[in-house]
């Protein structure tokens, strides 16, 4: 297995994965983006600007906090710019709706698609994923930790790739830990990244094969613990189509990854805020800011500068009202509560507007041979345990598997309450000061390198896919009906970095580990030729054959694999976030 190479996509557990932190300015002109393209018929609204102006008005209400003070957001270059990006995505929105596809940006290198999946396609998975949950209780695999809520259905940690113990088809031998792993030369590759392989267990892909014309993919190596006879004939035809219906969505990830989008901020600076020098009333900046929204709607040219309107501060004010002087300057004493200081936000750039990704050839999913991990899981609640307290932040596996992008189908939930997917990534800490943290709204005295992007629902028939490079975490959601059951399914496509030289073990050399895919072998070498050997023959021949994990070890394995990638995804910076403060002299200890 190439350790790296330059032409690898970026993962999150790479050296190089801390990204620059989002300023204030940038993260309330993403929320009010992805608000607005979130509504029930956004591109017809969007075009109304009567109605666009309301949300301005209740985004200027709920951004003008920041770092528990007032400051100035919804300058007139703001409006303009996240105006003008809308319009951008309705043209490109649109112009996908009448070459027949449904997939839509979300937050930067996410993307999504409602209703891409046929019904017919839909209800042929539940009936197939059925033959998966009808067993009796003690044959279900509820996941270990999740209070019988979640259901693993298809899960990589099951009968994985163990090192020095599963057994490559090919050679006979027992597969090693990569030399070149082992052997990592530390004044080259940094130690965090070092910590993100695991020297015991490896998830194993399945080798899906897309047609030159990405209309069909075939399914050419088992997927695992979905590999009997019986699964592959009912199974492996749905998740063929389902999985070609992804790959725009995946060469969408892949070129916006390869663009560097996850790097990209829509504004430059601020380094911090520098002690303003003007202010504004409350009186003032409204009836301003209602004046621009006039211009919005009328289509004029946004003149309103803000900048322009503050006055300087009075420090002795009362003793001007009493005397009766007219200072010509604001009450400084009102300041936390009704001021909006004029600050330095940061330089906007038309330029910086979302554009479609550029696809190039070796984003390109088609013609290829991809190395994909399956997995399927239901959340179950009963009106014994009606809630679901969210999950874990974290990234798919470690850099052994290399997954570069995660795809999901939310194809069937019942009685649930609203579910969502929340992103978040790591950054980099530049400046050790209380401006900054201000001015990238964090916490001012110490805290996590780590800022939220957004979340997507997961409404019924929807599907995503998203890069491995964002944290992601299932939010809480419960019963809506509490004397009822409730669920939420989910098919998930883990897809490995597709570069040719990420050359990791998949299912076409380690054959099937589980004691019931060998019962199954053994009766059709019965049925074969090799039957009709002698059983002393017979015998040497199944001895040959790779070695099997009992159901117990491959639990046992499972519950070593889990406590190892939990591990990693709590204490890792990489995935955490290092620690700053600024009650120390450093950027605080390491978590590592």
């Amino acid at each position: 297995m190439t350790i790296y190479d330059p032409d690898f996509y970026p993962h999150p557990l790479d050296s190089e994965g801390f990204l620059p932190a989002y300023c204030w300015r940038d993260k309330y002109l993403r929320a009010f983006s992805l608000a607005a393209r979130s509504k029930h018929n956004w591109t017809e609204k969007v075009l109304d600007r009567t109605i666009v102006a309301k949300w301005f008005r209740k985004a200027e209400r709920a951004d003008n906090g920041n770092n528990g003070r007032y400051v100035l957001s919804w300058h007139k270059n703001d409006v303009q710019f996240v105006y003008e990006e809308l319009l951008a995505y309705r043209k490109f929105v649109l112009e996908m709706r009448e070459q027949g596809h449904k997939l839509e940006p979300h937050i930067d290198c996410v993307w999504k698609a409602d209703g891409a999946i046929p019904e017919e396609l839909r209800q042929a998975l539940i009936k197939a994923v059925a033959t998966l949950e009808n067993v009796p209780e003690e044959k279900r695999d509820w996941h270990p930790g999740s209070k019988k809520q979640v259901l693993n259905l298809v899960h990589p940690s099951m009968w994985p790739l163990v090192y020095d113990a599963s057994v490559d088809v090919t050679t006979g031998e027992e597969i090693e830990v990569e030399e070149g792993v082992e052997e990592w030369d530390m004044d080259i590759f940094d130690l965090k990244a070092r910590e993100g392989w695991s020297n015991r267990f490896c998830w194993l892909p399945s080798e899906f094969e897309v047609s030159e014309d990405g209309k069909n993919t075939t399914i050419r190596s088992y997927v695992n613990n979905l590999s009997s006879l019986n699964q592959q004939e009912l199974f492996y035809p749905i998740l063929e189509r389902i999985f070609t219906i992804f790959v725009p969505l995946f060469n969408c990830v892949l070129a916006d990854l390869h663009q560097h989008r996850h790097e990209c901020s829509k504004t430059k600076g601020p380094i911090g805020y520098a002690e303003p020098e003007d202010f504004l009333t409350r009186e003032q900046h409204d009836e301003k800011f209602e004046e621009m929204m006039g211009q919005f709607e009328r289509r004029e040219e946004l003149t309103v500068d803000f900048n322009q309107l503050g006055k300087r501060p009075c420090y002795k004010h009362s003793e001007c009202m009493e005397t009766g002087a007219d200072c010509g300057k604001v009450d400084y004493s009102l300041q936390e509560y009704q001021l909006y200081p004029s600050r330095e936000q940061g330089s906007l750039s038309m330029s910086e507007i979302w554009s479609p990704p550029v696809i190039k050839e070796e984003d390109q999913l088609e013609g290829r041979t991809l190395k994909v991990i399956v997995k399927m899981a239901n959340i179950v609640l009963t009106p014994e345990n009606p809630s679901y307290t969210g999950g874990s932040w974290h990234v798919e596996a470690m850099l052994n598997e290399r997954i570069v992008s995660t795809g999901i189908y939310y194809y069937a939930q019942e009685n649930i309450t609203e579910s969502e997917l929340g992103f978040r990534r790591t950054f980099q800490y530049l400046f050790e000061s209380e401006t900054w943290t201000a001015a990238h709204d964090l916490d001012s005295g110490e805290g996590r390198m780590v800022q939220e992007i957004g979340r997507i629902v997961a409404t019924e028939g929807r599907i995503i896919a998203f890069p491995n490079v964002y944290q992601h975490q299932v939010q809480p959601f419960e019963l809506v009906d509490k004397t009822k059951p409730g669920y939420r399914k989910i098919l998930v496509f883990f897809l490995c970095e597709p570069h040719e030289t990420h050359n990791m073990p998949t299912t076409q050399t380690v054959a099937p580990q589980q004691p019931y895919d060998r019962e199954q072998v053994l009766e059709l070498l019965r049925q074969s030729k090799i039957g009709q050997l002698p059983e002393e023959i017979f015998q040497l021949i199944v001895e040959k054959l790779p070695p099997v994990i009992s159901q117990e070890l491959a639990e046992e394995y499972r519950r070593q694999l889990i406590a190892e990638r939990s591990v990693f995804n709590k204490e890792s910076q990489m995935v955490q976030g290092r620690t700053y403060s600024l009650y120390e002299t450093d950027l605080g200890s390491s978590t590592l």
